[in-house]
C-alpha cells in the first residue's frame, strides 16, 4: 500500500485476512431486494455509510451500486457489463432467446432507467472492455473520455499440455460451460447442436457449472431435444474446485448472446482448453477467431457444431490454439489491472472541490 494512504472498505461481506491498514465497515442489503446481487438496496446502504467517511475518492466496484449516492466526494465506478445499456424497449425482442422473456424485459427496463441515472452522476468509469465502454457511452450519453478500459487480470498458472490428459479428453469428449445466466451464456444453442454431435461422438456430454433460476427450463429443453442423459447440471461449486472440471473437459464453450469480457475464457485457456465464445462485446477483444479460439455469431448452431468438431478431430489446430491460449493468459496479469486502476484514481481524485 502506498505510504500514507488510508483505505476504508465498505462491503456486505466479511473482512479479508491479511488486510493490515485497511478499515472495514460491514453493511447489509434489504431482504426484499429483487435485483441481482442486491445492488439496488446496497446502493442505499453504501450511501448511508459514506456519510461518515472523509475521503478523496470513492470507488464503487459495481458502478450501478452508486445509485443512491449524492455526496460531493468524487466517485468512480466499475462497469462489468453492458447488458442493460443494450436493452430493447420492444419486449418481443427477447422472446426467441429467453424462456422468461417478459420477466426479463420488465427487469431490464427497470435497471436501464436506474443505471443510467447512477452512471451519469459518477466522476469517472472503468469498463472491462472497449465494447462495454462504447456501448454505455452511446446508450447513456456519457462522454467516452470519462470511461477508461481496464481489462480484468488474473495471475494464472498455465498447465502444460499433457499427452495422457489430452488422450482422455478426446476419448470421451466433454463440453464445459461455466456461468450463471445460462440462457444468455448460450446454453440453448449448445443443447440444440447436441443431437447432431452425438451421432459422431456418442459418448459426448455437456457439463454446466453455475446457479440460475432458469436451470429447470433448460432441463426441459434438453429433454425435449432428447439429450437430457448427456447433460450434467452441476450447479454452483467453489472457484478453487472448478480447475478440476477445466482439466477434464475437452472444449470450453460459451457462445454468449452478450458478454462484457469473459474472464472464464482466460481460466479455461490456462488449463489448456481450446475455447469457443460468442462474437460479441469484449469476447471479440479477447478471442481472435482461429488463433486462440473460435468466435461464433449468437444463435449460429451450425457453425458452433463445426467449431466443436474441429477442436476434437484437427489435433494440429487444437495444439496451436491451446498454445496461443497460454500466450493470451500472460497478457492479462493482475498487476497490470492494478496499475491501470491507480491511474484511474489519479485522473479523478484531484477533482474534489
Amino acid at each position: 500500500m502506498k505510504s500514507g494512504m488510508k483505505v476504508t472498505v465498505i462491503s456486505p461481506g466479511t473482512m479479508v485476512d491479511n488486510c493490515e491498514g485497511i478499515n472495514f465497515m460491514s453493511i447489509k442489503p434489504l431482504k426484499w431486494d429483487f435485483t441481482h446481487g442486491n445492488w439496488f438496496s446496497l446502493s442505499f446502504s453504501y450511501a448511508k455509510a459514506i456519510e461518515n467517511i472523509d475521503a478523496d475518492l470513492i470507488h464503487f466496484t459495481d458502478a450501478r451500486e452508486s445509485f443512491a449516492y449524492k455526496g460531493d466526494i468524487p466517485a468512480v465506478g466499475t462497469l462489468h457489463d453492458d447488458y442493460f445499456a443494450r436493452h430493447k424497449w420492444n419486449p418481443f425482442y427477447y422472446k426467441n432467446d429467453y424462456v422468461d422473456w417478459m420477466q426479463r424485459w420488465l427487469y431490464y427496463s427497470f435497471v436501464t432507467v436506474t443505471e443510467r441515472k447512477a452512471l451519469r452522476r459518477l466522476t469517472g468509469l472503468a469498463a472491462n472492455s472497449n465494447a462495454t465502454a462504447e456501448t454505455v457511452s452511446k446508450a447513456y450519453d456519457i462522454p467516452l473520455e470519462k470511461i477508461k478500459t481496464i481489462y480484468l487480470g488474473l495471475d494464472l498458472d498455465c498447465v502444460p499440455l499433457d499427452p495422457k490428459a489430452e488422450k482422455k479428453r478426446l476419448h470421451k469428449p466433454i463440453l464445459l460451460l461455466v456461468g450463471g445466466n445460462v440462457q444468455r451464456k448460450g446454453l440453448p444453442v449448445i443443447l440444440k447442436i447436441m443431437p447432431e454431435l452425438l451421432k459422431e461422438f456418442p459418448g459426448m456430454i455437456v457439463q454446466v457449472i453455475g446457479k440460475n433460476q432458469n436451470i429447470g427450463r433448460m432441463k426441459k429443453l434438453a429433454d425435449r431435444l432428447g439429450v437430457m442423459d448427456c447433460v450434467e447440471f452441476i450447479g454452483w461449486i467453489p472457484p478453487e474446485k472448478i480447475k478440476t472440471y477445466y482439466r477434464k473437459a475437452s472444449v470450453f464453450v460459451m457462445p454468449s448472446l452478450m458478454e462484457g469480457f469473459g474472464l472464464v475464457f482466460l481460466e479455461a485457456m490456462a488449463q489448456g482448453l481450446p475455447v469457443i465464445g460468442g462474437n460479441v462485446g469484449g469476447t471479440a477483444e479477447l478471442i481472435k477467431d482461429g488463433e486462440n479460439g473460435f468466435l461464433v455469431d449468437p444463435g449460429d448452431v451450425s457453425t458452433l457444431g463445426e467449431n466443436i468438431r474441429e477442436f476434437l478431430i484437427n489435433l494440429e489446430l487444437r495444439r496451436r490454439v491451446i498454445e496461443n491460449g497460454y500466450s493470451t493468459v500472460r497478457k492479462y496479469p493482475a498487476q497490470k489491472m492494478v496499475d491501470n486502476t491507480i491511474e484511474l484514481y489519479s485522473n479523478f481524485s484531484h477533482e474534489r472541490g
